[in-house]
């Protein structure tokens, strides 16, 4: 995000017209959208992921693991850092051997909230 707004900043510096400027803050205004379009919820026995406002529902009872990764894989994660990888029971679920990939703010609420609906879950910290 930091280097869209360097990029939108650079025009200023330039005389080539006002298009780049608005090419610019309409990829900044893209990059925004994505990061607050992103986000978690537990509703009952389902995890939702909002991803572009979009929500996608994955059973919690399905869920294996849940471990912290670094994983710098596309995902509905707004972290680089702080990101947890969840393994399900039934490859069916992502339709892929891929873990989901997310990066809830408050990581151990959202786990202990996880594992009150299926205590079945390993944690790997």
């Amino acid at each position: 995000m930091g280097l869209v707004a360097v990029c939108c900043a650079v025009p200023y510096f330039l005389d080539d017209g006002i298009w780049p400027t608005i090419i610019c803050l309409v990829m900044l205004a893209f990059v925004l959208v994505t990061f607050l379009s992103i986000y978690y919820r537990i509703d009952g026995d389902t995890l939702v992921v909002y991803s572009f406002f979009i929500p996608t529902a994955y059973p919690i009872d399905k869920i294996k693991e849940i471990k912290p990764t670094k994983s710098v894989l596309s995902s509905p994660a707004t972290s680089l850092s702080h990101r947890l990888a969840i393994t399900f029971t039934d490859r069916k679920i992502l339709k892929s051997s891929i873990p989901l990939i997310i990066s809830p703010v408050r990581q151990e609420e959202f786990i202990r909230q996880l594992l009150s609906v299926n205590p079945q879950i390993k944690h790997l910290a």
